[in-house]
């Protein structure tokens, strides 16, 4: 999630580059850079070249090449190689053997126990790493860490994972090249799930939420997307291909969302349960062009699904 939300992070940008500029005005090495891992892939989303460029931001590296593999490996404490052809770890290395030789210093960012990426100095010659370089390159990577708790707190919702309510209030402005396109905006309401929380306790109806966003993920094609904007209730942003007709694009995908959750099993003391869900669907631009008068003329339909039965889907019409 980090990779593909960093550019909605309003002060990140700004951390890294400042981070960078001052691990380069302490390490005299070539090259800083800021990596996100997953796993496959390492990728560059900051860096600083002093002269060569070695390492750029959008460079995508396989995880099993990348000296930051050996990062992750290393635990929470910097793993600093003053000389690539001479430490164990590095000197068979497909890496080292391309660029026959330099120094690296990484450590890793850290985000609820997990790492996410790495903070790291390369060069392509050996360098002699201080101590203070290490406290230094392990405390900026703390606070770029912290950075990014923060930012993703913003916009991402704390329960499900998925995004909440102040990404979709400010979409278009985190998408101002997507206000020519066509958008489908479905407010999704799952049906008596007051039930789950009166007749089990809130813990469960957590689970219900969860397991509902895990479903929508799964459910919604690429490029999608899946917020929780509170409580039981969802938005998806539905975004056709140009190819593809608005509407029938549109049912097609609302129905495959209504069957998904209204099927998904919810196993709660070896039974299992299931909730119906109610969807109520404006069109961007068609119905209107700011997303809080889309949101609730989609939320209006939506309460017209649930007073038809429930478990239904129905389009937003002008009076």
């Amino acid at each position: 999630m980090i990779q593909q939300d960093i550019n909605y992070y309003k002060n990140f940008d700004s951390m890294a580059k400042e981070v960078l500029a001052l691990l380069a005005q302490t390490i005299d090495v070539n090259t800083f850079f800021l990596s996100i891992l997953n796993p496959t892939q390492s990728f560059m989303i900051k860096s600083f070249n002093r002269n060569a460029k070695l390492i750029c931001e959008g460079d995508i590296l396989p995880y099993n090449m990348a000296y930051c593999k050996l990062v992750v490996e290393n635990g929470l404490e910097p793993l600093v190689i003053p000389n690539l052809k001479k430490h164990d770890l590095t000197s068979g290395h497909p890496v080292t053997k391309f660029i026959e030789n330099g120094c690296f210093m990484g450590t890793p960012l850290i985000n609820e126990g997990e790492i996410i990426g790495t903070l790291c100095a390369f060069d392509i010659k050996p360098y002699d790493f201080k101590e203070y370089d290490m406290i230094l390159i392990k405390s900026l990577a703390a606070l770029i860490s912290q950075t990014i708790i923060l930012e993703d707190g913003i916009i991402r919702d704390p329960l499900s994972g998925l995004y909440n309510r102040h990404f979709i209030y400010n979409y278009f402005d985190f998408h101002d090249d997507k206000t020519n396109d066509e958008m489908a905006i479905l407010y999704i309401d799952l049906d008596h799930f007051k039930f789950f929380n009166d007749s089990f306790g809130h813990d469960a109806g957590d689970d219900v939420i969860k397991k509902a966003a895990k479903c929508l993920l799964q459910t919604v094609p690429h490029g999608s997307h899946v917020a929780r904007i509170g409580g039981d209730e969802f938005i998806v942003l539905l975004h056709p291909s140009h190819c593809e007709d608005l509407m029938k694009s549109t049912q097609q995908n609302a129905e495959l969302i209504l069957n998904q959750l209204s099927t998904m099993p919810i196993p709660i003391k070896g039974n299992d349960y299931f909730v119906s869900v109610s969807i109520g669907i404006s069109f961007y631009p068609h119905n209107g062009t700011e997303m809080e008068s889309l949101l609730k003329k989609a939320d209006r339909t939506m309460y017209t699904a649930k007073e038809l039965g429930r478990k239904n889907i129905q389009y937003f019409h002008p009076l």
